[in-house]
This record gives structure tokens, sequence and C-alpha cells, in this order.
């Protein structure tokens, strides 16, 4: 059943099967970015045959079988018995399985924030967990199983997560269905109703401090401290450690596609919220081969958002651009200075990525010519050279109201940049302001009792709409990704 899908990786110039169990790159100590990237093989599945599986119905991973490796591994009917396995679990101890979530066209809230086009929202908030996070861990579960039903004899290791709380909340779910042992590496202030749901879902929890920035999550570090030490499974919602749990995050951007086209809809622009980078690179990679499958014509323009707290991501994607506009010989004063202060440069870089029109000829530049060799030299260096753009948050202790999203590193940063410089969308620093306003508009303007890290998107929205990024007669998609456990409903 094997049909040859590959992992490239940006820095090597080897590709592995994915049938390898492989989790992150063999190349990695050798310096460069090596986050890998599944590759559908050619012609597998057609597009035909995507739309047929989900026209037949379902849940996501019954729908969207032909896209998950674990299928391609596994075989037809056993894949068809590890899902209904783990979703009889799922149902049994969760109540919910993944099945396809609601899109709804968001009138009141696009008039609420001076639009006349449409606004689409996908609402993950009734997703297994509440949140969005269990698609990615449900990918890589699956994987594990294909891998072990192809090889039985294989130990099925332990796994571990690091996260502030609703990825940690999702893997428990989903490990526990799967039967496995889970370690959970959280804040040593994570909302004691979370920790509790880790423990009541089995999870071993791991309470982190934070004592400075500029080296990392500390959570993050320990997680990868006891992957090493013990030979665990990386089981967390980034792509960086382990692939697998970008494919189970597409099919969030799989069923929109989808439900757009069933309505003869399309989006001018999708705008998500970031924090680790995961779910808009997942949705970004379903957009992608779409196009690739002849179901959609071109890709929308995507952006992306972080809070003013913490903007790793907004800062490599002004440093790549900026990089990309010396190639071109186009203007693009940053003034840059990396022997300054952190708090120095990142002030400036602050100041100049709120101005869209002192990044906009740039921008316009790295989108039209994108596929030169000018441009993909500059791309190529940078993947060489991964630190001199992203690198962990070294400015003050991140705060945000959208919590959920100030990673000090947005460890699926170099597959994002590609998709944001293709496609000509921006990286958004958010104001505070912003975000709670955003919030407050999608409680009461939408059905979804959305949190405010999930409502993040819409933030981006109208800050990009009040700059003129975004015409308000262009169309837009949005996605809330968690339930507000705050709410009390």
């Amino acid at each position: 059943m094997v049909d040859n899908r590959r992992l490239k990786c940006p820095s090597c110039e080897t590709d592995y099967p994915v049938q390898a169990g492989l989790f992150g790159c063999p190349g990695t100590a050798s310096g460069g970015e090596h986050i890998l990237r599944r590759v559908l093989a050619p012609g597998l599945p057609t597009g035909a045959e995507v739309r047929a599986a989900w026209h037949r119905g379902g849940g996501s991973f019954e729908r969207l079988s032909g896209l998950m490796s674990a299928r391609r591994i596994a075989g037809d009917a056993a894949y068809a018995r590890i899902l209904e396995r783990l979703s009889d679990a799922l149902r049994t101890l969760e109540g919910r399985i993944f099945e396809v979530t609601p899109l709804t066209k968001a009138d009141a809230l696009a008039a609420a924030i001076g639009r006349s086009d449409r606004v689409w929202v996908k609402d993950e908030t009734g997703n297994v967990s509440g949140s969005h996070k269990g698609r990615h861990l449900m990918g890589t579960l699956l994987y594990l199983d294909a891998l072990h039903a192809a090889d039985p004899a294989a130990e099925r290791k332990p796994l571990a997560i690091y996260s502030c709380g609703n990825a940690a909340l999702a893997a428990a779910a989903v490990a526990h269905a799967g039967g496995r042992e889970l370690h959970t590496f959280v804040p040593a202030d994570v909302d004691p109703v979370v920790a509790r749901l880790l423990v009541e879902r089995g999870a071993i929890v791991e309470k982190i401090e934070r004592s400075a920035t500029g080296e990392g999550d500390p959570c993050y570090l320990a997680y990868r401290a006891a992957l090493a030490r013990n030979g665990w499974v990386p089981f967390a919602c980034a792509g960086n450690d382990n692939w697998s749990n970008i494919e189970g995050g597409s099919t969030l951007g799989w069923e929109l596609v989808l439900q757009l086209l069933d309505r003869g809809e399309a989006v001018d622009h999708v705008v998500i919220q970031v924090g680790g980078g995961a779910l808009a690179r997942a949705i970004a990679q379903a957009f992608e081969e779409a196009v690739a499958l002849g179901l959609l014509a071109r890709l929308p323009r995507f952006h992306v958002c972080q809070p003013e707290g913490g903007f790793p991501f907004v800062r490599a994607w002004l440093l790549a651009l900026a990089a990309v506009a010396r190639a071109g010989d186009i203007p693009f004063e940053l003034g840059d200075d990396p022997a300054a202060p952190a708090e120095e440069r990142l002030r400036k870089m602050a100041a100049f990525g709120r101005d869209p029109g002192r990044a906009a000829a740039a921008v316009k530049y790295a989108r039209a010519n994108f596929g030169s060799q000018a441009v993909q030299s500059v791309l190529a260096d940078i993947a060489r050279e991964p630190r001199r753009f992203m690198w962990a948050w070294d400015g003050p202790a991140p705060h945000s109201l959208a919590h959920g999203i100030l990673d000090d590193v947005t460890y699926d940063w170099y597959p994002l940049l590609l998709t944001i410089l293709r496609t000509g969308g921006r990286a958004e620093i958010l104001t505070e302001g912003t975000i709670a306003r955003a919030h407050a508009l999608a409680r009461r303007h939408t059905a979804v009792t959305v949190c405010p890290t999930g409502s993040a998107g819409s933030a981006g929205l109208i800050q990009l709409t009040g700059s003129g990024v975004i015409d308000p007669a262009e169309s837009v998609a949005l996605f809330f990704t968690g339930f507000d456990r705050a709410a009390g409903v």
C-alpha cells in the first residue's frame, strides 16, 4: 500500500520515506534548518478521490484518510481498524470523536469590524478537548499505531509533550484513548483546572518554573532533555520535532477547503494566530496540497499575527524580508542593529512592523519573484543559518490576554515563512487592546464560546482591515480554536 510519500528537509539533500518511522530529520546535528515536510506522491491521491471520500461522510480522519500516511503504511483495512478503535475509546472517555467542525459565515462579526464581504469562521471549540490541538496529536497517534501494525514487535515508547495548557490536555485525551503513557511538561502556574484534567486522563504532570527569558521556553527545554535522556516519542504540537502532527493538523485546513468548495465559495485571505506555528503551517500545507491536486486554482494570501508581548515570528519575517529586499535592491529601512540590546531591537522592529507601508514594496517583490533564483537563494541561505532569523524570545517575560500563543520560539517558522512570502501575506503584531476587543466582538457577534487566544486571528483581521492591507470587500477565513473555560459554560 506504500505510495512512496517522502519527508523532505530544506537543508539536507536526502529524502526519507514516511514508513521509516522518523519523527525529525537525522541531519539536525549538522546545523541549519531541518524541519521535515511530508510530500504527497505524484497523483496519490487524486483530487477526485479526495472529494469522493469527503462526500462519503464519516469523521474527519475517515473522510480524509487518503491524505493520511498511516493509511498508506498500514493499508486500508488495518487503518480502518486502528481509527475505529481509537474513535470508540475517545467516544467512551471524552464523549466525542474527531468530527468535521462547523464553518459559519459570520455576517454580524464582519459588520462589527467594518467589513462588507464574507468572513468565514471555522469553529474548533467543540472538538476533542475543546481546541484544535487534538487533531495534530491524533495524526501522530495514527502514525505510531500504523508503524506498530507494520512491526508488532516494536516497542511502544512513552510519549512526551510541552505545553501551557490546551495542547497538553489534547495530548492527554488522545494518549489516554490510545492506551499510551504520557509525560506533560507544563508551566508551574498552569491553570489548576487543566492540571486536574491532565491527571484525570492519566498524564504524568511535570511542572516547570520560568526564571528568565532568552534561553527558550523552560517547558520545551525540559521536554527536550527528557526525550534525549529516555528515548520517549515527541508528542507535541510542533513539526520541528515530529512532522506527523502537521499532517494531523492539516485536516482542519482540508475541511475548510472542501467545505468552501461544496458551497461554491473561495477566500481571498486567511488570517491565523501564531504561537509555535503548527496550526498556521498545517492549514497552509492543506491549501498548498489542494492547489497541487487541482482542487484550487490559487492560494489565498496567508497572514499571521502574534501579541506585542511576544512576537518571535514577526521578528523573523521582518529580518527575512529585509534579506529578500536586499537581493532585489528594494528599499527596506528596518534599521536593525544586531549589537543593540534586545529590548531596543524589539522596540524598533515593533515600530517598523506596525507601519504596513514601510514593508509593502518588499512584500510585493517577494510574492512576484518567489520562484526566482534571487529569492530562492536568500531562502536557502536562511535555511543554512536559521539562528540569524529565529531565536528564543529575549525581551521582557511574555504576557498577553492571548497567553496560549506566547511561545518563546515559533518552532514551525521556516515552512510558515515560505508561505507568507509566497502569497504576499503579512506578520502582524497585535496590541493588547485589539486582542481584548476582538474577543469581546467574537463572543457578542457569534455563537462560539471562544477564548481570547482562540479568537486572536480576528484581532489580526481588525488591524489588517484598519491598515488597508485587507480590503473590506475581500473574503477572509478565520479559525476560532479554543473553548473559553473561564466562561463557566
